[in-house]
């Protein structure tokens, strides 16, 4: 790991976008993701995805410019259209209607097809949390999981997000989480690493457990909790998939494929505290509901979901740390685009 200002990391992921065709306000949207998995940890949806990202918009599998179509729209219902454009700035733009109709009418809905993978949920939840809203962030995603009973990856990790606004006293409650034991992202930059998984996390093709992540990633993931995991990847897929008009059933390509469109599905969601009790009433009642918690053990034992990222994120305002190998590739893309900033 080596430490990287985040200024030098915002600055050379924008002039990277921009260099591939990405239209500057997209490219901020995009490094605004990059840099928040970063600061909270997750490294595994950061800058090291530049290379699938450029090598898709070479390639012709992905829009550099992320045109969102709106397809059909109720007062409170949005059918978006991606274009085959980046996740994120479909998910923004999604969530953003979604936190406006909320203000509104106590809630706002958005689908997303034709879309590629968004990074992490948790950020687009936390849009919502910054303006006072109960977010819900679901993306379906390539096949990484097999069904109970069967030896097939079917569905993908198919990550989840539901956040609540914070109070004064306590930061907001963000569960971001995958279907499966791990993200499949930990398991590419793993791989990526030449670092070994810990054997719960996958199972190879042959359907026995492995810490090899190369072979993880040829056959399948396990599910949180078994069944449970399956069921919440299929729940995922009916509502970001099947409910959006993307690929569903296993037909999302994946985020690397060497060919054709991904088409992700998104799913997003705001709902407006206020529509149900005051401010006021919202705070006292979530603040008894953590405190509670947190007593029920060892003071300083217990974390909310999202609590140890915003700690993590609170500390990260100047520096991040960086795995040295993501550090080198994204320097050799910045010299091939001839930029005068590097990491």
């Amino acid at each position: 790991m080596s430490r990287i200002e985040v200024t030098k990391l915002k600055e050379v992921s924008s002039q990277i976008l921009v260099a591939s065709g990405v239209p500057t306000e997209d490219a901020q949207i995009i490094t605004d993701t990059i840099l928040d998995a970063h600061k909270k940890g997750r490294h595994s949806h950061g800058i090291g995805r530049l290379s699938i990202y450029i090598r898709k918009i070479n390639s012709g599998q992905m829009n550099a410019e992320t045109i969102v179509k709106t397809v059909s729209q109720t007062p409170i219902i949005s059918i978006l259209d991606a274009n085959n454009g980046f996740g994120q700035v479909a998910a923004y733009k999604g969530m953003s209607n979604c936190i406006k109709v909320a203000s509104e009418h106590g809630i706002g809905v958005a689908t997303v097809k034709n879309s590629n993978s968004f990074g992490s949920a948790g950020y687009f939840g936390e849009m919502a949390t910054k303006q006072n809203m109960i977010g819900v962030v679901m993306g379906n995603a390539s096949p990484a999981l097999a069904p109970q009973g069967g030896s097939k990856a079917i569905l993908g990790t198919n990550p989840i997000c539901f956040s609540f606004p914070g109070t004064d006293e306590h930061p907001s409650i963000v569960l971001d989480m995958a279907c499966s034991v791990a993200a499949r992202g930990k398991i590419r930059l793993a791989a990526k690493n030449g670092e070994k998984i810990p054997l719960d996390w996958a199972k190879d093709a042959d359907g026995n457990p492995t810490d090899d992540p190369t072979l993880a990633i040829l056959g399948s993931l396990n599910p949180i909790g078994d069944y449970k995991g399956f069921g919440l990847a299929l729940v995922v897929d009916i509502m970001a998939g099947l409910l959006s008009g993307a690929a569903f059933g296993g037909d999302v390509k994946a985020l690397n494929t060497p060919s054709g469109f991904s088409n992700y599905g998104h799913f997003l969601a705001a709902l407006n505290p206020d529509f149900f009790l005051s401010r006021k009433e919202y705070n006292k009642r979530l603040d008894y509901l953590i405190n509670n918690i947190k007593y029920s053990g060892e003071t300083g034992a217990i974390f909310m979901p999202g609590e140890r990222s915003h700690i993590q994120e609170m500390q990260s305002t100047d520096y991040v740390d960086l795995p040295s190998k993501i550090i080198r590739d994204i320097n050799d893309i910045a010299l091939e685009f001839q930029l005068s900033e590097k990491l």
